[in-house]
């Protein structure tokens, strides 16, 4: 009989080992943004203030990983809240081709957003918010979106655009009931709801208790932001309040609700 000849295994050099990790089968991942935007039907309830708070109480955590996006097309005002009344390129320009939208991108108080402007005149036409996101998610770990109030075209575009929503209302019979078209609207679009947070908390006998406004609208409540006048000078003064008066009851809430995020964006 034939001896069996045993082979002797291959041995493996240094330079096997400092192959790039994508040739030994593992995947490096790009980042890929959690679009996650902030709704209301009514206007007035302090959605861009929300916005524009989380955004700046995730800078010192997310540092460029964050953008903001405002995606109130007719009547944009999230740069208001940075001081920006005429920012020097827009998300407008974008739209009209202007610019690339990562070009849009502009660094304001360490935030990174995608300003309105709100000189633009022009009839705003049904945009592809999704798709104009689409280049800018493999940058940042999250997107922060700014929306219309309403459930009109623009806003659904908005909507459909986000991986989940957070929806803001006031403690007010008038605004719940609005409120609640808008938890209809992600229903029927199928996009995941974070929860509420119930803004303009003045703790007056006509306002509906907290317990009250989950109960009548079913979700959870992130959180319950006081009526707070340190609020309306920090819009004034172009800070959003977490840095304007970092130490004011509604700043504290909104690092809350920003260490909320935080968590939810460390699980994907």
């Amino acid at each position: 009989m034939p001896k069996l000849i045993k082979k002797k295994p291959k041995r493996r050099g240094l330079l096997s080992f400092l192959k790039p990790k994508r040739e030994r089968g593992v995947e490096i991942k790009p980042k890929q943004a959690r679009v996650i935007g902030v709704f209301s039907c009514k206007g007035g309830v302090g959605k861009t203030t929300t916005v524009a708070n989380i955004g700046l109480s995730l800078v010192d955590h997310m540092k460029g990983d964050v953008l903001l996006v405002d995606a109130n097309l007719s009547a944009p005002n999230l740069g208001l809240h940075f001081g920006e009344l005429s920012p020097k390129v827009t998300i407008h320009d974008a739209l009209a081709g202007d610019v690339q939208i990562d070009e849009a991108v502009v660094k304001c108080q360490g935030v990174q957003a995608l300003f309105g402007s709100i000189a633009y005149g022009e009839d705003v036409r049904l945009v592809d918010v999704r798709g104009m996101l689409a280049p800018l998610k493999n940058k940042y770990k999250l997107i922060l979106v700014d929306s219309a109030p309403g459930i009109g075209r623009e806003v659904v575009a908005a909507m459909k655009a986000c991986d989940k929503i957070i929806i803001v209302t006031n403690p007010d019979v008038p605004t719940i009931a609005s409120t609640l078209k808008t938890f209809r609207a992600a229903e029927r679009y199928k996009i995941p709801i974070l929860g509420v947070v119930v803004n303009k908390v003045r703790g007056e006998p006509y306002e509906l208790p907290i317990k009250e406004v989950k109960k009548a609208l079913g979700w959870p409540i992130i959180s319950a932001v006081p009526e707070d006048r340190k609020v309306r000078e920090s819009t004034a003064a172009g800070v959003p309040v977490v840095r304007y008066a970092s130490k004011s009851p509604a700043a504290k809430k909104f690092r809350e609700i920003g260490e909320f995020m935080l968590k939810r964006v460390a699980k994907g």
